[in-house]
C-alpha cells in the first residue's frame, strides 16, 4: 500500500473537480437507494390502503420520479466529472514520469528493454486510474451514504436503523481486508504477466520482417502463446475470485435482509396503521444498501494490480540519475572551445571491465580529429563522455578550460551535436525529421538542398515531397538512406562542435568520399571528432588518435604517424597498401 501513497499527492492538482465528482457519486448512490426504498414503501402502502381508502399518492409518486431523474442526472455528470479529472491527473502523472525518465537516459535506462519502458509509461500508469475511481471515491461515498441511511431510518425505528447501519459498516471494514488478501495473491503476477506479454508482443510485431526472413517466427510465436496462456490463467483466477466475492456479498445481503425482516416484525413503529409498509421500507433499504458494497469488493480485488503497477512505475521514477547537471556555466566564447582529456578512466555501470584507461589528449578549436581503433576498444565511449551521457570515474574532461560538469545541460546541448551509429527515424514526416536538427525554423529549400547533397534526391521525387511519411523507425528507408538522413541533420545543425560515430558506415567507397567531403566542408570553422575504422580521406584530418584495448596508444598528424618507425598507424597503412 505504501507504493500508492506517492500518487495520492497528484489529487491536489484537481481537488475541486474531484470533490465535485465525489458529491455527485454520493448523490447518485443516495438517489438509487432512496428510489428503491421509497418505491417499496409506496407499493406496500398503496396495497394496504386499498381502492376504498383515501391515500395521497402524489407526493410519493413525485418523489419516486424525482429520485429516478436525479439518479440518472447525478450518475451521468459524475461519470463525466470524475473521468475527466482522472484523465487529467493521469496526463500529469505521465508527464512527470517522462520528466523523470529523461535524466535517466541512457546510463540507467539501458538496463531496461524499450518495450518494457513503454509498458510502464502507458499501461501501468493507466492502471492507476482505479486509485480514485475504484478505491477512494467508492469508500468515501459508502461511509457517507451509510450515515445518511442510518439517520433516515432512525426516524422510524432507532434500534433497527442502528442494526442496518452497523452491519453495513462492519462489512465495509471486513470486505476490504478479505478481498485485499485475495487480490494480492495473484494481482502482482497478473500485472507482471500482462507486462511480459505486451513486451513480447510488441517486439514480435516489430521484428516480423527479420523473423520471417530467418524462419524463426514459429518458435517465438510459441513462446508468445505460452506467455498469453499464463496471463489468461491469472485472468481466470481473477474471474473466479470475482464470482466468489459476488457470492459472499449476496450471502451477507441475504443474512442482513432476513434479520431485518425478523426484527422489523416485532419492532415498534409510530405509524402503526402502515406498519407493514414500514417493514417493506426497512427491507428494501437493506436490500438497496448493498449497491454501496459491491464496487468496494471489486476494487479491493484489483488492488493487487494497482500496487504492482505503482511499484513498477516507482521503480523507474525513484532511481537517481548517474549523471546530474548541477552546473550553471554558459559557453560565451565559441572561438575557444578546446576539449581536453586528463587521465580519463571509465567503466560502464554494473560492469567490471574497463572501457577507457587513462586517456589524455587535447583538441583545439577548429581541429578535425579522427579516432581510430578496433571494435570495442572504447572509441564511441569517448564521444559519450563528451556529451555527458556518462561521467568518468577518474580524471576530468575540460571544455574551454573548464570542467565539463560546470556547464548547464542546455549550454552543452546547444554547442555539441552527436551523431551515433544508430540513427533514429521518428514516425513523422521527412520535414519534421529534419527540423529537429535545429532549434530555429529551417527553410524548406535549404532542406531540399541538403537532401540532394547527401544523395537523398529520390525522396524529394515522391509526390509528398517533404511531407513524405517515414513511418515507425523509418522502415521505408534502407540502412544507407537512414545514415544519410542522419548526416543531413548534421549539415543542418549549427553547433560549433560535431561528434560523429562511424558516419559513413554502410556506404560504398565513392559515396563515402562525397559524404566526407561534405562533412569537412561543413566543419571548416567547427571542431570535429569522428570515430571511424576506415582510412578514406584520413590525411585531411589535423589529428589522428588511435585507441587499442581501451588505451590511447598513438596520436599525431597524418605525416607524423606515417613517419613514426614501427608505429601502429604506419603498419596499418603499409598493410593496406
Amino acid at each position: 500500500m505504501k507504493a500508492l501513497l506517492s500518487f495520492l499527492r497528484l489529487f491536489t492538482h484537481a481537488k475541486a473537480v474531484l470533490f465535485l465528482g465525489l458529491i455527485l457519486m454520493i448523490a447518485g448512490l443516495a438517489a438509487s437507494i432512496g428510489l428503491l426504498t421509497i418505491s417499496g414503501w409506496f407499493l406496500a402502502a398503496t396495497a394496504l390502503a386499498g381502492s376504498g381508502s383515501l391515500f395521497n399518492f402524489f407526493y410519493p409518486s413525485a418523489t419516486v420520479r424525482g429520485l429516478a431523474i436525479g439518479r440518472t442526472v447525478a450518475r451521468y455528470f459524475e461519470k463525466v466529472v470524475t473521468h475527466d479529472a482522472t484523465f487529467r491527473i493521469l496526463a500529469k502523472l505521465r508527464v512527470q514520469v517522462f520528466k523523470k525518465l529523461i535524466p535517466l537516459s541512457p546510463s540507467v535506462l539501458n538496463r531496461y528493454r524499450n518495450t518494457d519502458l513503454l509498458n510502464r509509461l502507458v499501461t501501468d500508469v493507466d492502471t492507476l486510474d482505479g486509485l480514485y475511481l475504484r478505491l477512494l471515491a467508492p469508500i468515501i461515498s459508502a461511509i457517507v451514504v451509510i450515515g445518511f441511511i442510518t439517520l433516515g431510518l432512525a426516524l422510524f425505528n432507532i434500534p433497527l436503523a442502528l442494526f442496518i447501519g452497523s452491519s453495513l459498516l462492519i462489512l465495509l471494514l471486513v470486505i476490504p481486508i478479505l478481498f485485499y488478501h485475495l487480490g494480492t495473491k495473484f494481482g502482482n503476477k497478473l500485472t507482471l504477466s500482462l507486462a511480459d506479454y505486451r513486451t513480447r508482443f510488441v517486439e514480435f510485431i516489430q521484428a516480423q520482417a527479420e523473423l520471417l526472413l530467418f524462419n524463426s517466427h514459429l518458435s517465438l510465436k510459441q513462446q508468445l502463446d505460452q506467455t498469453e496462456k499464463e496471463w489468461q490463467s491469472y485472468q481466470l483466477q481473477e474471474a473466479k475470485l470475482s464470482g466468489v466475492s459476488t457470492a459472499i456479498l449476496l450471502f451477507a445481503n441475504g443474512i442482513i435482509l432476513s434479520c431485518t425482516l425478523w426484527f422489523a416484525a416485532d419492532a415498534d413503529f409510530s405509524t402503526s396503521g402502515y406498519k407493514t409498509a414500514i417493514i417493506a421500507l426497512f427491507t428494501f433499504a437493506s436490500l438497496a444498501a448493498f449497491e454501496i458494497l459491491m464496487p468496494i469488493g471489486a476494487a479491493f480485488l484489483h488492488i493487487g494490480q494497482l500496487i504492482a503497477s505503482a511499484e513498477r512505475v516507482n521503480e523507474i521514477i525513484k532511481q537517481t540519475p548517474l549523471v546530474q547537471f548541477t552546473g550553471n556555466e554558459t559557453i560565451e566564447n565559441t572561438t575557444a572551445l578546446s576539449i581536453t582529456f586528463n587521465n580519463v578512466c571509465f567503466t560502464y555501470p554494473e560492469r567490471e571491465d574497463i572501457a577507457l584507461n587513462t586517456i589524455s589528449f587535447s583538441v583545439l578549436q577548429g581541429e578535425k580529429v579522427a579516432i581510430l581503433g578496433k571494435t570495442g576498444s572504447g572509441k564511441s565511449t569517448l564521444l559519450q563522455l563528451i556529451v555527458r551521457n556518462y561521467d568518468p570515474i577518474q580524471g576530468e574532461i575540460l571544455l574551454a578550460g573548464k570542467p565539463i560538469q560546470s556547464y548547464s545541460e542546455q549550454s552543452l546541448r546547444q554547442h555539441i551535436c552527436l551523431l551515433t551509429q544508430r540513427v533514429h527515424i521518428f514516425s513523422d514526416t521527412l520535414r519534421n525529421n529534419l527540423q529537429i536538427a535545429n532549434s530555429q525554423l529551417i527553410n524548406d529549400e535549404k532542406m531540399r538542398d541538403i537532401l540532394k547533397l547527401v544523395g537523398l534526391k529520390n525522396l524529394l521525387e515522391q509526390p509528398e515531397d517533404l511531407d513524405l511519411w517515414l513511418g515507425d523507425g523509418g522502415r521505408p528507408l534502407s540502412g544507407g538512406e537512414q545514415r544519410r538522413l542522419g548526416l543531413a541533420r548534421i549539415l543542418l545543425n549549427d553547433a560549433p562542435i560535431l561528434l560523429l560515430d562511424e558516419p559513413t558506415e554502410g556506404l560504398d567507397r565513392e559515396t563515402e568520399r562525397q559524404i566526407l567531403k561534405l562533412i569537412l566542408a561543413h566543419c571548416q570553422h567547427k571542431t570535429l571528432l569522428m570515430v571511424t575504422h576506415r582510412l578514406t580521406a584520413i590525411e585531411q584530418f589535423d589529428l589522428i588518435c588511435i585507441i587499442d584495448d581501451t588505451k590511447l596508444i598513438e596520436q599525431g598528424s597524418y605525416t607524423e604517424l606515417c613517419n613514426k618507425p614501427d608505429g601502429y598507424f604506419r603498419q596499418l597503412i603499409e598493410r593496406i597498401d
